[in-house]
């Protein structure tokens, strides 16, 4: 019996490839020794089929950009890190924010009814948005087309209107720039938008054939304007302006086109997609068998019926188990155990598609964690730099919309008061927002302490969202300390003075006299905290003890003081005054008024 029996295709195929190599080879031989070089002789494999492959589809970018939309929607491994990014990204949806604090509400009339029906295919903008951010990562090239409607108002007033009646998602397989002979966009094909069947194929046209290009079609008169792009479908070819397309890549942006990362992993993903052909072939076809048994025997009939016997036997008893007689001395009888396929184990078939996964999920920045893969959660340590990893690069690909495509469409909608948002999608927990909060709040009172006037931003905000704003001028730490530790001397000696004085006031006075010198021996900044000015700067003191000066944020105060106690506080006013003619006056002395600091009562 002959192996090729049990398996005739394999022996064709390999006669057939064999055949083909050799004469492949031959051939690449023959070409060299005409050359006058010396080569080896060229064989079949994944490294010559792979780059003439993307070498020839180059060439036929519409064919290759269909064949790597199929491997993004076919290999799994692909698929699933491409669909979680967009749910991320668009996780939250798209929301207004105001970019005035009176924002016009009417602007958003127009827009807000694209929102739910954005084309005539009745797609919402999320979902076209979708489509793009898709094309985006697989292709690199991410068309979204502005279909508007145009309307000249005639020769004698030539001035075009437009509005948009559609948000739709090109197919980058048949969206082009045009561009002419030397490579440059906007310089081949004119047309006149509200007469768009009428095109000029003019090639770097000069500044005086640039001034005759004027649509004459229903006396319009308005100057013919440059394609940009061109698309192409059913055999027709539209053109299209600059402001009617928006055009993103990612991770290679170049002048026209990006770069696939797809193809950068072409590899490894057709290795992915051989190996579900073979878990599909081993599990579901069998086309050929695991195993055979090669038995050494003169009669092979006599042995096909004893095969024949023993599985009658078997379907009637499972437990039956035959008996083989091998000879010992000449090895007559002997059986042989011919493996045709290996298993998963042996093959390391798990390791290795767990290993080339990692690698393709690496390409857009997906954690094994966002994959539910179970080496994703090793530990907390882990997990958490694994969501920081993710969150990085969905902000990425948010911030590719807030940049290059939000302000294309609120442009061509007149919107300037509203600005569209893709919120992150990991909110913050409550820890970390107050956390946020709280060290805001110690950053103002540092400034504070320099001598900073500090206001709240807004009124009437959550904590989290509070904000300050630091305005004036830092004020001398080394003055300001020793002033600091001035006032605190003199406030310990009026402290001093109010003990002396009680002890000699007797009893009668004795609960009085207590309060005013629990309330003397608090700090004046604590005194004033309680009175409701929270960061207070004390500035001056008064020669006699009696008057301090002090401000709170960006206003000046006064307030009395009784035996280090802080009495009534009132709002301080700046006055000016004279000095009188006589006074003498230093050689260093300002000319200007004097300025004093007087109670607004005064």
């Amino acid at each position: 019996m002959k192996i090729s029996q049990f398996v005739p295709q394999a022996s064709q195929s390999n006669a057939q490839l064999a055949g083909l190599s050799a004469s492949i080879g031959a051939m690449h031989s023959q070409k060299a020794v005409d050359a006058g070089e010396g080569s080896q002789p060229l064989q079949l494999g994944i490294e010559s089929i792979v780059n003439s492959w993307i070498r020839n589809q180059m060439a036929y970018r519409t064919q290759l950009v269909g064949d790597l939309n199929k491997i993004a929607t076919q290999v799994q491994e692909i698929r699933a890190p491409l669909q979680h990014i967009t749910a991320e990204v668009f996780r939250r949806g798209i929301v207004w924010e105001p970019t005035t604090k009176k924002p016009d509400e009417h602007q958003l009339d127009e827009i807000n009814k694209f929102i739910g029906d954005a084309n005539r295919f009745h797609k919402t903008l999320e979902e076209v948005l979708r489509l793009v951010h898709f094309d985006l990562n697989a292709i690199d090239d991410a068309f979204i087309l502005l279909n508007k409607t145009y309307v000249s108002r005639g020769k004698a007033n030539p001035k075009l209107d437009s509005s948009i009646i559609e948000i739709r998602h090109l197919d980058p397989a048949i969206t082009d720039f045009d561009l002419d002979a030397r490579g440059l966009p906007e310089n081949f094909h004119w047309f006149c938008p509200a007469h768009r069947f009428k095109v000029i194929e003019k090639d770097t046209p000069s500044d005086e054939e640039k001034k005759q290009l004027v649509c004459i079609e229903d006396d319009c008169g308005l100057p013919f304007q440059p394609a940009m792009y061109k698309y192409s479908h059913k055999n027709a070819i539209y053109y299209l302006l600059n402001s009617e397309v928006i055009h993103i890549s990612k991770f290679y942006p170049t002048d026209t086109f990006g770069w696939s990362p797809i193809l950068t992993l072409f590899e490894k993903a057709l290795t992915l997609l051989g190996m579900d052909k073979n878990l599909y072939r081993y599990f579901f076809e069998r086309k050929m068998p695991a195993a055979m048994l090669m038995v050494s025997t003169d009669d092979p009939d006599s042995l096909r019926r004893e095969r024949q016997s023993w599985e009658a036997k078997t379907k009637q008893d499972s437990n039956f188990m035959p008996m083989v007689a091998v000879s010992s001395r000449n090895n007559r009888g002997r059986v042989d155990l011919v493996r045709l396929f290996h298993t998963m184990q042996e093959m390391d078939y798990l390791p290795i598609r767990n290993e080339i996964r990692e690698r393709v999920a690496s390409m857009w920045g997906v954690t094994p964690a966002w994959q539910g893969a179970p080496e994703g959660f090793g530990g907390l340590t882990t997990q958490t730099t694994q969501l920081v990893v993710m969150s990085r690069v969905v902000e990425g690909d948010q911030r590719i919309f807030h940049e290059r495509v939000f302000p294309k469409i609120l442009e061509a909608f007149n919107i300037t008061d509203w600005k569209m948002v893709l919120p992150t999608p990991e909110e913050k927990a409550e820890s970390t927002r107050i956390s946020f909060a709280l060290q805001r709040v110690q950053l103002a009172q540092q400034a504070v302490g320099l001598g900073y006037d500090i206001e709240l931003k807004e009124q009437n905000v959550d904590l989290e969202n509070v904000q300050f704003v630091v305005s004036g001028e830092a004020v001398n730490t080394a003055k300001l300390g020793a002033e600091q530790q001035a006032l605190a001397i003199m406030q310990q000696e009026q402290q001093m003075q109010a003990e002396q004085q009680q002890a000699q006031g007797g009893e009668e006075q004795g609960g009085e006299q207590e309060m005013q010198l629990s309330m003397a021996s608090k700090p004046w900044t604590k005194q004033l905290a309680e009175m409701g000015f929270p960061f207070p700067i004390i500035k001056e003191l008064t020669p006699d003890g009696q008057r301090l000066w002090f401000t709170h944020g960006s206003e000046d105060f006064t307030a009395s003081l009784n035996m280090g106690r802080i009495g009534n506080v009132n709002k301080a006013v700046m006055k000016s005054f004279t000095p009188p003619a006589d006074a003498t006056k230093t050689p260093n002395a300002p000319s200007k008024d004097i300025e004093r600091i007087d109670d607004q009562e005064d």
